[in-house]
């Protein structure tokens, strides 16, 4: 890692942060609380639970029959589309069906939910994990159709590039060994994990971002910063951060020991593997990066 990164310091976060005139988010027609990017997928929730999906020949999102409270949309590539899975109030799992373009039920209660790419068997074309309320973990299983547990206890779960990590209810991190098929605990203590294609990253408690650096372990990579929510993806790591009256959004380039300012006031973003950038503000109002 470029030691510049571990230099910087809260002194000189005005001085990290360069601007991105050219690169701004776009309003996109529609309302939305929840949003979530994959390949070539865009799906949100509104504050009722109806579910929407992109259409990018139309610029706008179409309605999908079914309430959920949750969404997560990925594992796309040139020879498989995006799946799309969610959960409803009630904690049951749906996941969408590409030929009949309706969400189907499938057996389990879940809290958490994550699809990515997989590549390590035919029974696992994507990666598709969740935990429920009692911290079990689930990983689906596509010949059998069903959910195999994993021992161990999560109460968050994220996957990406084919990995998977997690935390515990003390904020313990862990990895999952698909060697071993064991759960591996990583030194430090995280509020939130995300897994982009090459990267892991998460914030604590505090606000304060790390960066996974492999033999290093997570190493803080702040940028003097106090984060909300880091998202990282193929289309790059991204953040909001904390800023009165409203949070500021920055794009992380870590190699360079930078962050790029980013015009607009979001309180939650969506980075996707190829879909681009996306957003919600505080009013429901919904956005796409432009660069």
């Amino acid at each position: 890692m470029n030691q510049r990164i571990l230099l910087l310091t809260a002194s000189c976060w005005a001085a990290a942060m360069i601007p991105a005139s050219a690169q701004t988010f776009n309003q996109v027609p529609g309302t939305l609380t929840k949003i979530a990017a994959g390949r070539a997928e865009v799906w949100g929730i509104n504050s009722s639970q109806q579910v929407f999906r992109f259409n990018a020949t139309k610029g706008t999102f179409a309605q999908v029959s079914g309430k959920l409270t949750q969404i997560a949309v990925g594992g796309g590539n040139l020879q498989q589309n995006d799946e799309i899975w969610g959960l409803n109030a009630g904690s049951e799992v749906f996941q969408f069906n590409h030929t009949t373009n309706k969400l189907v039920e499938i057996a389990g209660e879940l809290t958490q939910i994550t699809v990515g790419e997989g590549d390590l068997d035919n029974c696992h074309p994507y990666e598709v994990w969740g935990v429920n309320v009692d911290q079990n973990i689930f990983r689906y299983n596509y010949c059998t159709l069903a959910w195999d547990t994993t021992p161990g206890s999560l109460t968050q779960i994220s996957t990406g590039g084919g990995d998977v990590w997690g935390l515990n209810s003390a904020g313990q991190i862990y990895r999952y060994s698909f060697a071993a098929l064991t759960w591996q605990q990583v030194a430090g203590t995280l509020q939130h994990i995300t897994v982009g294609v090459n990267d892991v990253w998460g914030i604590n408690s505090a606000g304060t971002a790390y960066r996974y650096e492999g033999a290093a372990g997570f190493v803080e990579t702040s940028f003097g910063a106090s984060f909300t929510q880091i998202v990282a993806g193929g289309n790059g790591v991204w953040g909001v951060v904390i800023s009165y009256p409203n949070p500021d959004i920055v794009r992380l380039d870590p190699d360079l020991g930078i962050v790029v300012d980013v015009p607009g006031a979001l309180t939650e973003i969506a980075v996707g593997y190829g879909a681009g950038v996306w957003g919600v503000n505080s009013a429901g109002a919904v956005y796409s990066f432009i660069h």
